[in-house]
Protein backbone atom coordinates (compact mmCIF):
# COMPACT_ATOMS: atom_id res chain seq x y z
CA UNK A 1 0.00 0.00 0.00
CA UNK A 2 2.80 2.40 0.96
CA UNK A 3 4.70 1.53 -2.20
CA UNK A 4 1.65 2.29 -4.35
CA UNK A 5 1.14 5.69 -2.69
CA UNK A 6 4.84 6.50 -3.15
CA UNK A 7 4.71 5.48 -6.81
CA UNK A 8 1.63 7.61 -7.46
CA UNK A 9 3.13 10.65 -5.75
CA UNK A 10 6.47 10.63 -7.55
CA UNK A 11 5.63 8.63 -10.67
CA UNK A 12 3.90 11.39 -12.64
CA UNK A 13 6.83 13.76 -12.33
CA UNK A 14 9.36 11.10 -13.29
CA UNK A 15 7.48 9.48 -16.18
CA UNK A 16 6.29 12.66 -17.92
CA UNK A 17 9.05 14.94 -19.21
CA UNK A 18 7.45 18.32 -19.85
CA UNK A 19 9.49 21.33 -20.95
CA UNK A 20 9.14 24.44 -18.80
CA UNK A 21 6.92 26.80 -20.82
CA UNK A 22 7.72 30.13 -19.21
CA UNK A 23 11.51 29.99 -19.77
CA UNK A 24 11.15 31.23 -23.35
CA UNK A 25 8.45 33.83 -22.59
CA UNK A 26 9.19 37.39 -23.69
CA UNK A 27 7.63 40.68 -22.63
CA UNK A 28 5.56 42.34 -25.32
CA UNK A 29 4.81 45.99 -25.91
CA UNK A 30 1.74 47.44 -24.14
CA UNK A 31 -1.60 47.36 -25.90
CA UNK A 32 -2.07 50.25 -28.30
CA UNK A 33 -5.59 51.62 -27.99
CA UNK A 34 -7.01 54.19 -30.46
CA UNK A 35 -7.41 57.66 -28.97
CA UNK A 36 -11.22 57.61 -29.18
CA UNK A 37 -11.52 54.43 -27.07
CA UNK A 38 -11.11 53.93 -23.32
CA UNK A 39 -7.73 52.57 -22.16
CA UNK A 40 -8.06 49.53 -19.87
CA UNK A 41 -6.82 50.03 -16.33
CA UNK A 42 -3.48 48.33 -15.66
CA UNK A 43 -3.53 46.42 -12.40
CA UNK A 44 -0.18 46.81 -10.62
CA UNK A 45 -0.67 43.40 -8.99
CA UNK A 46 -0.44 41.82 -12.44
CA UNK A 47 2.75 43.66 -13.49
CA UNK A 48 5.85 41.51 -13.81
CA UNK A 49 8.64 43.07 -11.76
CA UNK A 50 12.01 43.67 -13.39
CA UNK A 51 14.77 41.23 -12.49
CA UNK A 52 18.00 42.82 -11.27
CA UNK A 53 20.81 42.28 -13.77
CA UNK A 54 18.54 41.06 -16.57
CA UNK A 55 18.37 42.99 -19.83
CA UNK A 56 14.94 44.25 -20.80
CA UNK A 57 13.44 42.81 -23.96
CA UNK A 58 11.47 45.93 -24.86
CA UNK A 59 12.23 49.61 -24.59
CA UNK A 60 8.69 50.58 -23.63
CA UNK A 61 7.50 51.39 -20.14
CA UNK A 62 4.70 49.41 -18.55
CA UNK A 63 1.26 50.95 -18.97
CA UNK A 64 0.46 53.76 -16.54
CA UNK A 65 -2.55 53.69 -14.24
CA UNK A 66 -5.48 55.98 -14.91
CA UNK A 67 -7.71 56.80 -17.83
CA UNK A 68 -9.99 53.91 -17.00
CA UNK A 69 -12.78 52.97 -14.72
CA UNK A 70 -12.12 51.65 -11.22
CA UNK A 71 -14.74 50.13 -8.94
CA UNK A 72 -16.32 52.16 -6.14
CA UNK A 73 -18.73 51.13 -3.42
CA UNK A 74 -21.75 49.06 -4.39
CA UNK A 75 -19.81 47.66 -7.39
CA UNK A 76 -20.49 50.88 -9.28
CA UNK A 77 -17.71 52.13 -11.56
CA UNK A 78 -15.67 55.12 -10.36
CA UNK A 79 -14.13 57.66 -12.73
CA UNK A 80 -10.44 58.49 -12.48
CA UNK A 81 -10.77 62.01 -13.92
CA UNK A 82 -13.12 64.79 -12.78
CA UNK A 83 -14.21 65.58 -16.36
CA UNK A 84 -15.46 63.07 -18.92
CA UNK A 85 -14.63 63.97 -22.54
CA UNK A 86 -16.71 62.58 -25.43
CA UNK A 87 -16.35 63.04 -29.17
CA UNK A 88 -20.04 63.73 -29.77
CA UNK A 89 -22.38 66.66 -30.32
CA UNK A 90 -23.42 68.44 -27.08
CA UNK A 91 -27.16 67.88 -27.56
CA UNK A 92 -26.66 64.20 -28.35
CA UNK A 93 -24.32 63.80 -25.38
CA UNK A 94 -26.86 65.46 -23.08
CA UNK A 95 -29.61 63.05 -24.20
CA UNK A 96 -27.30 60.02 -23.92
CA UNK A 97 -26.16 61.16 -20.46
CA UNK A 98 -29.80 61.34 -19.33
CA UNK A 99 -30.45 57.79 -20.48
CA UNK A 100 -27.24 56.60 -18.80
CA UNK A 101 -28.20 58.31 -15.54
CA UNK A 102 -31.68 56.74 -15.61
CA UNK A 103 -30.35 53.26 -16.30
CA UNK A 104 -27.14 53.47 -14.26
CA UNK A 105 -28.75 52.88 -10.89
CA UNK A 106 -26.45 55.24 -9.02
CA UNK A 107 -28.70 58.28 -8.75
CA UNK A 108 -32.17 59.68 -9.24
CA UNK A 109 -32.80 62.50 -11.71
CA UNK A 110 -34.52 65.37 -9.88
CA UNK A 111 -34.56 67.96 -12.68
CA UNK A 112 -33.67 68.44 -16.35
CA UNK A 113 -32.70 71.67 -18.11
CA UNK A 114 -32.26 71.20 -21.87
CA UNK A 115 -31.26 74.86 -22.46
CA UNK A 116 -28.33 74.65 -20.02
CA UNK A 117 -27.77 70.91 -20.70
CA UNK A 118 -27.86 69.99 -17.01
CA UNK A 119 -29.40 67.30 -14.85
CA UNK A 120 -30.09 67.73 -11.17
CA UNK A 121 -29.42 64.36 -9.56
CA UNK A 122 -29.38 62.82 -6.10
CA UNK A 123 -26.87 60.09 -5.32
CA UNK A 124 -28.59 56.87 -4.16
CA UNK A 125 -25.87 54.60 -2.78
CA UNK A 126 -25.28 54.83 0.95
CA UNK A 127 -21.85 56.11 1.82
CA UNK A 128 -19.56 54.73 4.47
CA UNK A 129 -20.54 55.49 8.04
CA UNK A 130 -18.41 58.36 9.42
CA UNK A 131 -15.90 57.43 12.09
CA UNK A 132 -16.10 58.30 15.75
CA UNK A 133 -14.19 61.60 15.53
CA UNK A 134 -16.08 62.81 12.47
CA UNK A 135 -19.36 62.18 14.24
CA UNK A 136 -18.03 63.74 17.46
CA UNK A 137 -16.77 66.96 15.86
CA UNK A 138 -19.61 67.34 13.39
CA UNK A 139 -17.93 66.72 10.04
CA UNK A 140 -20.88 66.46 7.68
CA UNK A 141 -21.19 64.10 4.76
CA UNK A 142 -21.18 65.62 1.26
CA UNK A 143 -24.53 66.73 -0.11
CA UNK A 144 -26.11 63.85 -2.08
CA UNK A 145 -27.68 66.26 -4.60
CA UNK A 146 -25.47 67.46 -7.45
CA UNK A 147 -25.66 68.79 -11.00
CA UNK A 148 -24.40 66.88 -14.04
CA UNK A 149 -23.46 69.40 -16.73
CA UNK A 150 -22.72 68.75 -20.41
CA UNK A 151 -20.71 71.50 -22.15
CA UNK A 152 -19.30 71.89 -25.64
CA UNK A 153 -15.50 71.56 -25.81
CA UNK A 154 -13.87 71.90 -29.21
CA UNK A 155 -15.30 69.26 -31.52
CA UNK A 156 -16.69 67.20 -28.63
CA UNK A 157 -18.26 67.59 -25.23
CA UNK A 158 -17.23 67.50 -21.59
CA UNK A 159 -19.37 66.14 -18.77
CA UNK A 160 -18.69 67.21 -15.20
CA UNK A 161 -20.43 66.97 -11.83
CA UNK A 162 -20.97 70.29 -10.04
CA UNK A 163 -21.95 71.29 -6.53
CA UNK A 164 -24.59 73.90 -5.63
CA UNK A 165 -22.03 76.73 -6.04
CA UNK A 166 -21.08 75.57 -9.57
CA UNK A 167 -17.65 74.17 -8.67
CA UNK A 168 -16.53 70.78 -9.98
CA UNK A 169 -16.99 68.06 -7.37
CA UNK A 170 -14.30 65.40 -6.95
CA UNK A 171 -15.66 63.53 -3.91
CA UNK A 172 -16.51 59.84 -4.00
CA UNK A 173 -20.19 60.36 -4.87
CA UNK A 174 -19.45 62.64 -7.81
CA UNK A 175 -16.70 60.39 -9.16
CA UNK A 176 -19.04 57.39 -8.93
CA UNK A 177 -21.76 59.22 -10.91
CA UNK A 178 -19.15 60.21 -13.50
CA UNK A 179 -17.84 56.63 -13.57
CA UNK A 180 -21.31 55.27 -14.28
CA UNK A 181 -21.65 57.79 -17.11
CA UNK A 182 -18.23 56.87 -18.48
CA UNK A 183 -18.96 53.14 -18.37
CA UNK A 184 -22.31 53.57 -20.13
CA UNK A 185 -21.34 56.20 -22.71
CA UNK A 186 -18.11 54.70 -24.05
Amino acid sequence: MFGLALALQFGCGVLVNRPIQYEDARETAPLEVPSDLMVPVANPALQIPAVAGAAGTTDTAPPALGGGVAVARGNLPRATNSVLTLSDEPDSSWKRAGIALERGGCCTILSKDAARRTYGVQFNAAGPKPGFFKRMFGASAPDPSMTVQVTAAGEGTEISVLDSAGAVRTDDSAMTVLGVLEARLR
